[in-house]
């Protein structure tokens, strides 16, 4: 993988089909699900002060494991591309079902750490969110059990841990800022919670496929890289 921005690009606009295809069966219902799930938690838990309640823990707690596991059928759909496996969405989507399960006890465990370090601090949050982002992709590349990739996932968070952290930051930033703008828009049009829902769920289908498939394009490039490292040394 020599350039992984410009492999991104052509599979995103070249695929765009496919991708949407998967955003219809696994990103919009989870979407939903997230929607209608931290609503009804802000309704019902406590608030602690002006700018914190126990719903934001949920929120946080909620948004990585639904982030984490979301993103399983794009990682492998970007790995089927690159290696020239024609497998389309089919495969994509099988790989989600056959390894769902234990990417989303993978996704519960980190979502649960790494929200206990939000509430130290963002920063040790996201640090811990970075050391393990490598696992699931990982899993999809190999097609084996959570389990059987935690060694080589953990040993490519600690190498590359500064640019995955500047890579969650920047697209975090990004759709945190675009975000807002579209729905300070939206407000000076109508104040319908449904018309702020719609466009945010549309605006994360829009950079939430890209994000994963450019992630998955690094990851390839930082283990290929990893695996030549590892045979010279055993040569010399």
């Amino acid at each position: 993988m020599d350039k992984p921005i410009r492999f991104t690009w052509e599979l995103y606009t070249g695929k765009i089909e496919q991708i949407l295809l998967l955003v219809v069966c696994t990103t919009i219902p989870l979407l939903l699900i997230h929607s209608f799930a931290t609503n009804y938690i802000y309704a019902i838990t406590p608030q602690l002060t002006p700018l914190y309640s126990f719903g934001d823990i949920y929120y946080a707690l909620l948004t990585i494991l639904l982030y984490l596991w979301a993103q399983v059928p794009f990682i492998r759909l970007a790995y089927n591309e690159y290696v020239g496996e024609e497998k389309g969405v089919g495969d994509a989507l099988l790989q989600f079902m056959l390894q769902g399960f234990t990417v989303f006890v993978f996704a519960v465990i980190t979502a649960i750490v790494t929200t206990i370090g939000f509430m130290l601090f963002i920063i040790p949050g996201l640090l811990l969110l970075s050391i393990a982002f490598p696992i699931p992709y990982v899993t999809m590349f190999d097609g084996k059990p959570i389990h059987k990739s935690l060694r080589e996932g953990f040993r490519l968070g600690r190498k590359h841990l500064l640019k995955i952290f500047g890579l969650l930051t920047f697209v975090g930033f990004v759709e945190l800022v675009v975000g807002i703008l579209i729905t300070l828009w939206i407000f000076n049009i109508t104040s319908s919670f449904a018309a702020q829902m719609v466009t945010q769920m549309a605006l994360n289908v829009i950079i939430f496929p890209f994000f994963i498939i450019l992630m998955s394009s690094f990851m390839i490039k930082w283990r290929e890289g990893q695996r030549v490292i590892e045979v010279e040394s055993q040569e010399a």
